[in-house]
């Protein structure tokens, strides 16, 4: 019994046609994978500030309804040591003032009672977005003396229409 030998060396490895193809496709994804990464991290960037801004919203809104119903004075006059105030809600034995801070853009609700003073951070507004990111008005009336409805309009950004959160008093009290 004879045994055959093979007559060539089995051939293993890459030909030059399957390395060079392997070579461009690993070239053009070397090539966009950087430019999708930094577009990546650009959106995401603006997502956040964007969730931020509608979360300080959010919160703003949970907080200005019942101080707005609650209060019997609506001016803009300093109070709690706040010297930039958005709108001051008085109540007997409590104060509420909102502020927004431009070079920090930190919207903020300070409260003052006999027992101290309370301040909130409700969220920060990119100030570079918009020149008034946060607003006051109120109502159909020309000044804050004694408004019945009170209106704070945020704009976190210049491209999107902006927030008003409007709340009316109860009482009538000047």
């Amino acid at each position: 019994m004879t045994t055959q030998r093979p007559t060539g060396r089995p051939e293993s490895g890459f030909t030059l046609t399957e390395l060079l193809v392997t070579i461009v496709i690993v070239g053009i994804i070397a090539t966009l994978l950087p430019k999708a990464i930094i577009l990546g991290l650009r959106f995401t960037s603006g997502t956040e500030k964007r969730v931020a801004a509608t979360s300080a919203a959010g919160t703003l809104n949970r907080y200005f309804f019942g101080d707005v119903q609650s209060a019997d004075r609506v001016t803009t006059t300093p109070a709690c040591g706040v010297a930039d105030v958005l709108v001051h809600l008085s109540r007997t034995g409590t104060d509420v003032v909102y502020a927004y801070d431009r070079p920090t853009g930190a919207l903020t609700r300070v409260t003052c009672t006999d027992r101290g003073v309370v301040t909130t951070v409700l969220g920060r507004f990119d100030n570079a977005a918009s020149t008034d990111p946060v607003t006051l008005s109120c109502g159909a009336e020309t000044s804050c003396t004694s408004p019945m409805e009170v209106t704070l309009t945020v704009q976190s950004d210049p491209t999107s229409p902006p927030t008003a959160l409007t709340a009316v008093r109860r009482s009538s009290a000047s």
